[in-house]
């Protein structure tokens, strides 16, 4: 039984491949078809001409105008100042984007360490950053941290002659680092 089965699929398999010649018309090659497509102005492909059939059927393929482009647009950006408008004096702090309230607490622990008068303490730097991991950029030797991206601020105080790099969260937490 198996050998008459086996023959008999192959067969049908193979006679399912072929093709008869009603519907033996040729096809435009990959080739015409790759340069059709990318050719500047609309090109007419003849389909299903044989030479028992007396009418072609024609059909147009679109093109793409050549103007619109395949890749992203770039995001916007925010035009850069220009000198005209940032105006600095030596008197003026440098702030950033350390909120108000982290920073007068920072300013205040300064003041208390240093013993100098808050109105005294200059602010070099303050800006957001992003630490490599949750021990703010100020590993303590024998403490275990996680290794995570943490969102936070560095701000650098000047008191008298002594620099003071302060580490923040953004959860307001803080944290006095030895000056490199």
């Amino acid at each position: 039984m198996r050998r008459i089965i086996v023959p008999a699929l192959l067969t049908l398999a193979l006679a399912a491949c072929g093709t008869s010649p009603q519907a033996a018309a040729p096809s435009p090659s990959l080739a015409t078809a790759t340069a059709a497509a990318f050719s500047p102005t609309p090109t007419q492909v003849v389909l299903g001409a044989s030479a028992s059939t007396a009418t072609p059927e024609v059909t147009s393929i679109p093109v793409a105008p050549t103007g619109i482009s395949s890749l992203p647009s770039p995001l916007p950006t925010r035009p850069l100042p220009s000198l005209d408008q940032v105006t600095m004096t030596a008197t003026d702090t440098i702030v950033g984007e350390v909120p108000a309230d982290l920073l007068a607490k920072i300013i205040a622990d300064a003041a208390e360490r240093s013993g100098v008068e808050a109105a005294n303490i200059v602010v070099q730097k303050g800006q957001a950053i992003e630490w490599s991991d949750s021990s703010l950029g100020c590993p303590q030797p024998d403490m275990a941290y996680m290794q995570v991206i943490t969102p936070g601020y560095q701000v650098l105080l000047q008191v008298g002659a002594s620099t003071y790099d302060y580490h923040a969260n953004t959860r307001g937490y803080f944290l006095l680092c030895p000056v490199n």
